[in-house]
């Protein structure tokens, strides 16, 4: 694997001859992007892996949620499938709340899973066509993130009232409409935006109506877990985003965004029906109906103020609520017919203020960003049984007390220009201090943790086309309300689960080099890293009497390191093809194991490629798009016994038109060669004797078209 990627390196980077850097277009590495610095910044000037995603990717994509539109992102995966959809996103093998999630600066809560079927409060709340773009900023961060941001943070940026009033337009009015075949979805969307004067207003709605995705057989309509087809579900969905900008004066500029969410699904669940516990409790009729929501009210407030303290100031207060609700109704001879509603909320208020100073001296150039950040969030969530047929109910078995918990952190990062801005040095240190209450009735007691980060980086460009950078960074993540309160007493089933609210944070250190250069032909990106965690909170179990203790622990320790390589080549440049015409090529190498037992941990992804290539008219009026992403396959975890994931080679077709100026077509045809394949990251846990594993493949060949016209 190693010297496959050492080949393409070198190739590519041959082809990038000294000549060649002598001039270039503007490329992504003059792209400003935010997660890297937390201010605006040239990606060229960041000494670590930043990816962005922009609203065109997305679109031309015919993305319909994060995970297709973070497809093609090497080093990136979306995890989470089915009846509750996306969970969490992996970066360079760490997911969970090892990732940190972001919408406009404001934190977001982590997926709650607790195992059982019936419950769960998933990251599936977020609608790709209110953002300008995704960036992900692939290594540890907490010292610019804080806790959460131990293997990386992923930012959505939405749109503001400037991101659709171009070329001096006052107003703007948009609409759209599409179709996916492989959920059955219609949508349907407006977009608005107006400036008059010093007030500048938007709003964009979206509502989607359809089923659940596909797996690769979708004519199988048997019960049971030999089931092949997806448990049939309706889901719809609305999205509504409102933002109001008003320039006071040349100093002051305040805003107010306003976001809500709603997903809600329901159907049948035929593959759990016939699943057995013990005699007498067999499945049958079982069904789900869940509804989730989300959201937020924000207002901020920037200042430009060039005083000796700062030249400025942002600061945001922010407030945001999640909620969820399952029913979930079955039959069993044990209870009759029934249903187990398990509901939760979490809400947040956040209040984050960064300051802006720059600094010049004779030799150098100082820019200076520091800040405090306070975060409190409230966890509730509330079980009851309902027994349909006696007409009677009982309060549920809740895995966590209700809890409050609070986060509080101070931070300070500086970008030193030297050598007439040819060397960029990064050096940032934070505290946080991490407090959780449970709620006194729980007789668990507090927890309290701190930590501090620091990073330090440097940035060296040999030419204006040609650079190189290092990195070393630090991460932590405080522990989880589960993983410090999860308790249950199962005596009569030969276990105990106990809670630790003594956990400490996990730890990381990372360490990145790489080398970025661009030109006339194309550019080239290559980064090499290596990840070291400790303090890795992990299930210990012990027996003592027959009977089963289960405890979380900090006792695990891992290392993750690999290598990515991203291209693009102008074709017209290289072999006279039309003009417009390009190839892209991306690699994702990574290796790692637990360095107590040895095994690869399961979260590592088997090497990735995608290759491209495609044309875009130099009008602008029309373009395709051919992708083709292979992965190996995944045969090393760390279950022995958990079922292989082959390798596969999938193909995606994507066009565009533009007949008229203001009307856009685009289509699709995705995985034109109708694949039979399953993604890595769906057969973890999975045993070779487990059935149903049909259910968890991807869906067969596929296509979307979307409509979109701007008034």
């Amino acid at each position: 694997m190693n010297k496959q990627l050492t080949l393409i390196a070198s190739s590519l980077l041959a082809a990038f001859s000294p000549s060649v850097f002598a001039s270039s277009d503007v490329s992504q590495f003059d792209e400003v992007v935010v997660t890297g610095t937390r201010s605006e910044e040239s990606i060229k000037n960041v000494p670590a892996s930043i990816a962005k995603v922009t609203a065109e990717e997305i679109e031309n994509n015919l993305a319909t949620d994060v995970k297709q539109a973070l497809k093609y992102e090497p080093g990136v995966s979306v995890n989470g499938r089915g009846r509750f959809g996306m969970e969490d996103i992996t970066i360079r093998g760490m997911s969970g709340s090892r990732v940190k999630v972001m919408v406009d600066g404001v934190e977001q809560m982590a997926s709650y899973n607790p195992g059982a079927e019936a419950m769960r409060m998933n990251s599936n709340n977020y609608e790709v066509d209110t953002l300008t773009a995704i960036e992900v900023n692939k290594g540890p961060s907490s010292t610019l993130y804080g806790s959460d941001a131990l293997g990386g943070t992923v930012l959505f940026r939405t749109k503001n009232p400037e991101d659709m009033l171009l070329d001096g337009d006052d107003t703007h009015v948009g609409v759209t409409s599409g179709y996916a075949s492989a959920n059955g979805q219609y949508k349907a969307g407006f977009e608005a935006a107006n400036r008059t004067g010093d007030l500048e207003t938007m709003v964009i709605y979206t509502y989607r109506d359809g089923h659940e995705t596909d797996a690769y057989n979708t004519h199988d309509k048997s019960k049971g877990i030999h089931r092949q087809s997806a448990d049939p579900q309706d889901i719809h969905s609305h999205n509504v985003l409102a933002k109001v900008f008003y320039q006071i004066n040349d100093n002051h500029r305040i805003g107010l965004t306003g976001e809500y969410f709603t997903r809600s699904a329901e159907g049948a669940i035929p593959s759990r029906d016939g699943y057995s516990v013990m005699p007498g409790f067999t499945y049958t009729r079982t069904s789900g109906n869940d509804d989730d929501s989300r959201k937020r009210f924000g207002f901020e407030h920037q200042w430009q103020a060039d005083n000796v303290v700062f030249d400025s100031l942002k600061w945001q207060l922010n407030w945001q609520e999640r909620k969820t609700a399952h029913n979930n109704y079955d039959h069993t001879d044990m209870f009759g017919y029934r249903d187990r509603y398990r509901s939760g909320k979490e809400s947040s208020t956040q209040f984050d203020a960064q300051f802006g100073k720059a600094l010049e001296f004779d030799t150098s150039t100082h820019n200076l960003t520091y800040g405090v950040s306070l975060i409190n969030d409230s966890f509730d969530i509330n079980y009851t049984d309902y027994f349909l047929d006696r007409n009677t109910s009982k309060p549920g078995s809740e895995e966590v007390p209700k809890s409050k918990s609070e986060k509080r952190a101070v931070y300070v990062q500086d970008q030193i220009y030297l050598l007439d801005d040819k060397a960029v040095i990064t050096a940032g240190v934070r505290y946080d201090e991490f407090e959780a209450k449970p709620e006194a009735s729980s007789g668990f007691k507090d927890h309290n943790s701190d930590a501090f980060t620091m990073r330090l980086g440097g940035v060296y460009h040999f030419t204006d086309n040609l650079s190189t950078y290092a990195q070393y960074s630090q991460g932590f993540r405080a522990p989880s309300l589960y993983e410090m309160y999860y308790a249950k007493n199962n005596a009569s089933r030969g276990y105990i689960i106990e809670a630790n609210p003594d956990l400490k944070p996990e730890e990381s250190n990372s360490y990145e080099v790489g080398l970025r250069a661009n030109g006339r032909i194309g550019e080239l990106h290559v980064a090499a890293y290596y990840n070291d965690y400790k303090n890795f909170i992990q299930e210990t179990k012990n027996n003592v009497n027959n009977m089963d203790y289960i405890i979380n622990e900090n006792v695990e320790e891992a290392k993750i390191y690999g290598a990515e390589l991203g291209a693009k080549l102008w074709l017209d440049e290289v072999i006279a093809a039309p003009m417009g015409t390009y190839a892209k090529a991306s690699v994702a190498y990574m290796n790692g194991e637990d360095k107590q037992t040895g095994r690869k941990l399961d979260s590592i992804a088997p090497i990735t490629s995608v290759v491209s290539v495609g044309y875009d008219s130099p009008e602008e009026t029309w373009g395709s798009a051919i992708d083709v992403t292979m992965v190996g396959a995944k045969d090393e975890w760390n279950e022995k016994d958990n079922v292989n994931a082959a390798g596969y080679t999938v193909v995606d077709l994507t066009t565009y038109a533009r007949p008229v100026k203001d009307l856009t077509v685009r289509a699709g045809l995705f995985n034109a060669l109708d694949k039979k394949y399953w993604q890595y990251q769906d057969l973890k846990g999975a045993k070779p004797t487990t059935d149903g594993l049909e259910r968890r493949t991807q869906p067969g060949r596929n296509f979307g078209v979307n409509v979109k016209y701007d008034f």
